[in-house]
């Protein structure tokens, strides 16, 4: 066991009071109270060493501080009166060790004896069995004395084997705290001595702040459906991990979403130069390219979200205070701490793109109504049947729109048909080219419920003046058409057992002066 002297010094330090976990980093607020005085010393010990040197700060609710002084050493000497008691105690378990083994020794001899008793009875009976008047108390007493050293010798060695067993346990117990305070002794720490001064018979608290590496946050959701009610429970969770060799014990935790490595100096514009060389001159070549159109989230907040987390705007970040005091020990052990829950209005719809997977799924548009910030991580989401699926979500801005996926419905079908896809040439003298698709979308409700499914598929968008894109008129009536991303929406109603198509057709001209043969 640790020395009550031993445990006072490591209990020594003001308590760590409160933490600010950033991505890749946090920042430490040890506290302490002190009766004031014109000058009064308050000593920070036992201070990680993962600590940044230059980033100590002080503060005193009553008063000033007077002056500051941090230094780092090697704690070999605070431990070296524990270590030596241990190793005094090991030193002395050990010679009780050795003279247990040796009475278990004479205990093995003792037995070894009284196998020899014993045999040479067994031979004094073989002699005397052909006697006439054998000496049966003779070999009662052989037998007897055989007996005896056996029980004398087997209580001996039961009680020297439990005694054994006893200092074992004693110098396993030793040699781990041996072990323990050399690792202790080697290692190094922070002393923090700060000076304040303070109105005499009043108490003040003493803050120290400091920045330590090896400490990060993720976040995690859980979103669960509430069809009926039209809303998403959205519950927020972080993962806090640490290795700064110091514990955060009963800590208030605070989570930020800066991320203090990144640079905060904005770039600087470079010159910029105009020049031509002479080329040959090139033949357009019409190219097929497929890129994902996304829309800056503009954050409106909206009434509706319920939340009891408490949240400190700092311009473009966040500080998000965990509701209850935590522990993170500081050897790595990933801790999940509740963050919030918010409530959020939700649209549900049943939603299709044939052309990347043929199913239906059921997704829920919400507003972020949260008051902080979604940053990027893992969510899972659950129905009333229970969980669906686990998947990424990106950043989402306070007050932004998030798509939110519950999984597929089994009970509606949906597949894509391709009815022709034709390049041909037309035009005055063939002038052109033109490219002509046809594409069919058979949806079945094999269920007992009537269902509205939003069904999307993209059309190319032309980048050149002389390239058009246009829909035929045989396509399915009753679709929205997005003219800046190209994609068709049609919402198409379908009551149980029923069965419906949605064409969509399209053609593509080209001027025969483009080389089309990649597209």
């Amino acid at each position: 066991m640790i020395s009550l002297a031993l445990l006072a010094l490591l209990a020594a330090a003001p308590a760590i009071d409160q933490v600010v976990v950033f991505p890749d980093r946090a920042q430490v607020t040890r506290l302490a109270d002190v009766t004031c005085a014109a000058k009064t010393r308050v000593d920070f010990t036992d201070i990680t060493p993962a600590a940044a040197g230059d980033s100590f700060r002080a503060r005193v609710s009553e008063g000033a501080v007077l002056g500051m002084r941090a230094e780092q050493k090697v704690r070999a000497e605070e431990f070296a009166p524990p270590l030596k008691d241990a190793r005094e105690k090991l030193k002395v378990l050990d010679e009780q060790l050795q003279q247990l083994h040796q009475i278990r020794a004479r205990a093995d001899s003792l037995n070894r004896l009284a196998d020899q008793f014993s045999s040479v009875a067994v031979a004094m009976v073989s002699r005397e069995l052909a006697a006439e008047k054998p000496d049966l108390k003779a070999w009662s007493a052989g037998f007897d004395a055989s007996l005896k050293a056996r029980l004398s010798a087997n209580e001996v060695r039961a009680d020297t084997d439990q005694k054994v067993r006893a200092i074992e346990e004693q110098r396993e117990v030793l040699r781990r705290k041996i072990s323990q305070l050399q690792a202790w002794s080697q290692r190094s720490e922070w002393t923090v001595e700060v000076l304040v001064g303070c109105p005499a018979g009043k108490t003040a608290k003493v803050e120290l702040t400091y920045l330590v590496g090896g400490a990060s946050w993720t976040p995690t959701y859980e979103a669960r459906a509430e069809e009926a009610a039209h809303a998403v429970e959205l519950s927020t969770w972080a993962t806090v991990k640490q290795t700064t060799g110091e514990d955060w014990k009963d800590a208030k935790l605070l989570l930020s979403t800066a991320v203090p490595s990144q640079n905060a100096t904005p770039p600087e514009l470079k010159k910029l130069v105009v020049s031509a060389l002479e080329r040959e001159p090139e033949k357009k070549v019409l190219v097929r390219r497929d890129e994902a159109v996304e829309r800056a989230a503009v954050g409106t907040r909206q009434s509706g979200g319920e939340t009891a987390l408490k949240a400190r705007s700092q311009g473009l970040s966040v500080q998000l205070q965990v509701p209850d005091r935590g522990t993170v020990l500081g050897e790595g052990t990933p801790v999940r701490l509740f963050v919030a829950k918010t409530r959020l209005k939700a649209a549900f719809t049943l939603r299709a793109v044939p052309r990347l997977q043929s199913y239906v799924f059921r997704v829920a548009d919400v507003t972020n109504q949260a008051p902080f910030p979604l940053l990027a991580g893992t969510l899972d989401a659950y129905r009333s049947s229970g969980f669906i699926a686990r998947y990424p979500i990106e950043r989402v801005a306070e007050g932004g729109p998030l798509t939110l996926t519950f999984g597929a419905e089994d009970t509606v079908r949906v597949k894509r048909l391709v009815m022709e896809e034709l390049k041909r040439d037309v035009g005055l003298f063939n002038g052109k080219k033109r490219f002509s698709y046809s594409y069919r979308f058979e949806l079945a409700n094999y269920g007992k419920a009537p269902v509205e499914v939003e069904l999307a598929d993209g059309l190319p968008v032309s980048e050149l003046d002389d390239v058009s894109v246009s829909v035929e008129p045989k396509t399915t009536a009753g679709y929205k058409l997005d003219p800046l991303d190209g994609i068709a929406k049609w919402k198409v109603a379908l009551r149980p057992g029923d069965k419906k198509n949605v064409d969509l057709i399209f053609k593509v001209d080209v001027p025969n002066s483009y080389d089309t043969g990649n597209y």
